[in-house]
């Protein structure tokens, strides 16, 4: 049986006519898309994506919930429910709800997103208890995410959220406590992302046709490439900016968006839950710190800047529905998304985002509000969004979305709880093996497995890495890697972990540099390659699931689990055998190398 995820999404109101939902824009009545209720502001689009994903190693159940009460704009709660798409409404984080008949609390979920509308400035007072709710929440290791818009939108919780109040701004002008300001609404300090359409001006609504703004991700240096390649340092972005299609480097533009940034002052900040101090960014040291390490807080990162071209204005071509600013923005470079690992201090993971419109269907399906408008040709792809047209006469999402619904899943698989991620293992094999190509191949070993050698190994390590490149992007086989489950008990375990998680704070300290330096001298021939481990231990995995696939016991998950984890043992052992074969042949050759060397050192 699959693990099963499961994720709580939360929305709200902005005013009466300013509805969040859950619901598809394209889907509403024409008769409405103008009127108060208009869908504009759903995360339609969003929730499809996560419905009709084929998650990598488990199942997704998705809560829907929204804070508007019974009663809200005339509407009864069944009225209210049904016309945001929700499952639950008057949602409070820190308050029980029920669905059918089951009560469930923050503490029944692996990952919570909140896309508050809600303007003002943030309030501690009225939502302590929530913000509370939310912290043990996250203290407890559950993943957290948060967004909002400009000036102080979505701040009257988020604001006061710890780690979320300082990753993102959330102000209008500067805090009580000096607490920055967020980029305006209005004039030449907005953050305007938009990009010009087809006709070369860029207009308000280009926000919804299928050009994005470009972003540029934060790069990590994961190891050295060897081959044609030879030594060439290779680099990989944040997991929450991988795909399939390489990295994510778009993202839907907007006029004014908010801004992520690493706070100052880490150390310092703390808040209060409990009755107890609780650091907001405690100290993070490595297994392996070097003597004389430092601790340091282990700080959030800004992995993806946007830029807000110079001297940009966006006149609205409807100004009925959108606003008009003649103000051109001044240029500048802003944090679009912010991270923070907190697994590595044994709590929950948080990102934030500049804007939910990089969610909303209006950034993402086209803008409904021109439907009434006679909107010349140059124009009509605004009506649509990221869905271009197809061979077959309907419409598709274009490379660009493909890419922004990648790192809608990232999200997800980013900010699940630590402490669930080892059970993805097995079920993870598992659906690489019902690939045709895989089992096609591991029928020749039907037989057993007693007489492969490492390339054998290898290759169907090489198989299952091009599964995780295709189905998620080439993060996610690391990430997989240094997560694997306790009970497999081998001691490459904590090595991989320490080695190929290139995202880990650590190597920006240069008491790591002979690590760095043993991975140079593996790309290029000197010395054991470190990256063929990885590969190692994939085709292991794959090989000990296929061995032990048709003796499954799925009335007895324990046994099943136990007899996979002693299959696993062995087949590791035999492959590490097979690579200490090839080592001890190669020193030596390297012994008659340096023999050689030293020969030719006397000759001169």
């Amino acid at each position: 049986m699959r693990p099963l995820v499961r994720i709580l999404i939360v929305t709200d109101d902005q005013f009466s006519d300013v509805h969040g939902g859950f619901l598809r824009w394209v889907d509403q009545d024409p008769a409405d898309v103008d009127g108060p209720f208009a869908r504009d502001f759903h995360l339609g689009e969003f929730v499809l994506c996560l419905e009709e994903t084929s998650w990598v190693g488990f199942d997704l159940s998705i809560t829907k919930a929204h804070r508007a009460t019974d009663g809200t704009d005339g509407l009864d709660a069944a009225q209210i429910r049904a016309d945001r798409g929700a499952d639950v409404i008057g949602f409070r984080f820190d308050q029980p709800f029920t669905i059918g008949r089951r009560t469930q609390t923050l503490a029944d979920f692996d990952v919570v997103m909140f896309f508050s509308t809600e303007f003002g400035e943030p309030d501690l007072d009225t939502h302590l208890a929530e913000a509370d709710a939310i912290a043990r929440f996250m203290e407890a290791g559950g993943g957290f995410f948060a967004t909002g818009d400009h000036s102080n939108l979505g701040a009257p919780l988020c604001g006061v959220i710890p780690r979320v109040r300082s990753m993102r701004r959330w102000w209008s002008q500067t805090g009580p406590n000096g607490e920055p300001e967020a980029p305006p609404v209005f004039g030449s300090t907005r953050h305007d992302t938009t990009r010009p359409g087809a006709d070369g001006v860029t207009n308000f609504e280009d926000q919804s046709d299928d050009v994005p703004q470009p972003i540029k991700p934060k790069l990590y240096m994961a190891g050295f490439a060897p081959g044609l390649h030879l030594g060439k340092v290779r680099m990989l972005p944040h997991p929450l900016l991988c795909s399939p299609d390489g990295r994510i480097t778009v993202l839907p533009d907007h006029m004014h968006e908010g801004s992520c940034e690493v706070p100052d002052n880490l150390a310092a900040r703390t808040f209060t839950l409990d009755g107890a101090e609780v650091r907001e960014y405690p100290d993070y040291v490595p297994d392996d710190a070097p003597a004389g390490y430092v601790p340091q807080p282990l700080a959030p990162e800004v992995v993806a800047t946007g830029e807000v071209l110079d001297g940009v204005t966006t006149p609205p071509l409807d100004p009925e529905h959108h606003p008009t600013d003649p103000d051109a923005a001044d240029g500048r470079v802003f944090g679009v998304i912010g991270a923070w690992d907190g697994h590595r201090v044994g709590k929950g993971r948080v990102v934030v985002d500049s804007t939910w419109h990089h969610f909303f269907d209006i950034n993402l399906s086209g803008d409904r509000h021109l439907e009434d408008n006679d909107l010349p040709e140059q124009h009509l792809q605004k009506l649509f969004g990221f869905y271009v047209p197809s061979d077959d006469g309907t419409r598709e999402p274009n490379a660009a979305y493909r890419m922004i619904m990648a790192y809608f899943r990232n999200i997800v698989y980013w900010l699940i709880p630590a402490g669930r991620r080892g059970e993805f293992f097995w079920p993870v094999l598992d659906e690489i093996l019902r690939h045709s190509r895989m089992r096609e191949e591991l029928a020749a070993i039907a037989g057993g497995f007693e007489q492969l050698r490492l390339e054998h190994y290898l290759y169907f390590g090489q198989l299952a890495d091009r599964y995780f490149a295709q189905a998620r992007g080439h993060c996610a086989t690391f990430e997989f890697l240094i997560k694997l489950p306790p009970d497999l008990g081998v001691p490459v375990r904590d090595w991989l972990r320490l080695n190929f998680d290139w995202w880990d704070p650590k190597w920006k300290f240069r008491g790591f540099t002979a690590q760095r330096r043993q991975q140079w001298l593996g790309a290029i021939g000197a010395a054991p390659r470190m990256d063929l481990v990885p590969t190692l231990m994939l085709g292991a995995g794959v090989i000990a699931a296929a061995t032990t696939l048709a003796k499954r016991n799925r009335d007895d998950e324990k046994r099943e689990q136990k007899a996979r984890v002693a299959a696993f043992a062995d087949i590791w052992r035999r492959a590490l055998s097979e690579f200490a074969k090839v080592l001890a042949a190669g020193s030596d050759v390297k012994e008659r190398l340096a023999r050689l060397a030293a020969d030719d050192a006397r000759l001169k």
